[in-house]
């Protein structure tokens, strides 16, 4: 929040215009991943591992592939636990919306400034349960950002037909799909923050 003059301090009273600019300042919206939910998905992938490790120790075939289908469920078990304990426990967030656009660090795309923006959605993904999309107008980004953006056209349409309607409105702008399933706050409280925050910036024309 801006610290404003002090009463009697012989400051300059904010004209209304700056009050009214001041008022219409939102609340940034951060998110971070959810240790519970992440911790939820780690838990059986954690049993596979440890189950299949120890069939592969002491010889016992459960899924009737030998030792080394053993070795591999229990590699890609403790791998998939491993991934998702190192975001649960990740310190910093994941998604911040404010003033100055939209930062993500799953994708890592950096900031997409507001004037960037031509398209924001929800959506089901089968893959990846809910899902954020951004369409952007990639001349309007860094280039290391824009890069990035290009490559991710039509990623995800494959997965989700609502997320091939989106990138359809879209016309051909590229956009990311950031997981949202699996942060400290919920779906709806996030679509109804995000809501909020485009009733002061809009959508680009």
């Amino acid at each position: 929040m801006q610290q404003g003059q002090q009463p009697g301090s012989g400051g300059k009273t904010p004209s209304r215009r700056q009050k009214k600019r001041d008022k219409g300042r939102a609340e940034p919206i951060v998110a971070y991943n959810s240790k519970i939910k992440l911790g939820v998905l780690a838990a059986p992938c954690v049993v596979v591992a440890i189950s299949s490790l120890s069939a592969a120790v002491m010889g016992i075939d459960m899924l009737g592939g030998g030792t080394m289908l053993h070795l591999a469920g229990a590699g890609i078990g403790g791998l998939t636990a491993f991934t998702l304990l190192q975001m649960a426990f990740d310190q910093k967030p994941v998604l911040i919306i404010d003033d100055e656009g939209i930062r993500c660090r799953r994708p890592d795309v950096g900031l997409i400034p507001w004037h960037a923006v031509v398209g924001l959605g929800t959506s089901k993904a089968t893959l990846l349960r809910r899902v954020l999309m951004v369409a952007v107008d990639d001349d309007e980004l860094e280039e290391q950002a824009a890069r990035h953006m290009r490559r991710r056209v039509g990623m995800f349409a494959a997965f989700s037909p609502q997320a091939a309607k989106f990138e359809g409105q879209m016309k051909g702008w590229p956009s990311i799909h950031v997981p949202i399933s699996y942060f400290d706050i919920s779906v709806k409280q996030l679509e109804l923050q995000l809501a909020e925050k485009v009733r002061f910036h809009g959508k680009k024309d």
